[in-house]
């Protein structure tokens, strides 16, 4: 399962970010070290809510940064990054999110797979809320290790 890719090295505990663009920077960070991604992957991630909007907003407080694996893709991989005070993926506001999960899928369509995946784990209502709850890695690890 996917899931099983969520370890200590790849999940950030921090109380606040600037701004959505520095989120998904700082939540890609792990996955770029363990190059998985490129950085193209995460401007092309940062470019895709630039143009669709807040889209990446799976759930309440929950985003889900990807792009397409052409845009530097290298490795299927999560990476998380839970942040105390949630940050807006609009100017008003509003699409608020505090857990922010990156997603990278190297086949095209896999991300659908993975986001079955996920929304099996965040679905159950006490995963959902331990994830949003979480105050550093190891409670984050607990709601992915199933």
């Amino acid at each position: 399962m996917i899931t099983n890719t969520i370890t200590k090295d790849v999940v950030q505990c921090m109380k606040s970010v600037p701004n959505w663009r520095e989120a998904i920077k700082i939540a890609s960070k792990p996955m770029l070290e363990q190059g998985k991604i490129t950085e193209g992957y995460v401007e092309a991630m940062i470019q895709s809510v630039d143009e669709f909007g807040p889209y990446i907003i799976i759930a309440p407080m929950i985003a889900m940064p990807h792009a397409r694996p052409e845009a530097g893709s290298l490795e299927i991989g999560l990476s998380v990054l839970k942040l105390e005070e949630p940050v807006s993926f609009t100017n008003n506001d509003e699409n608020l999110a505090s857990l922010i999960i990156v997603l990278s899928c190297k086949e095209d369509g896999k991300h659908i797979e993975v986001l079955g995946q996920l929304a099996e784990v965040l679905s159950d209502e006490d995963n959902y809320n331990k994830a949003l709850k979480a105050q550093n890695v190891k409670d984050i690890l607990e709601v992915f290790d199933k």
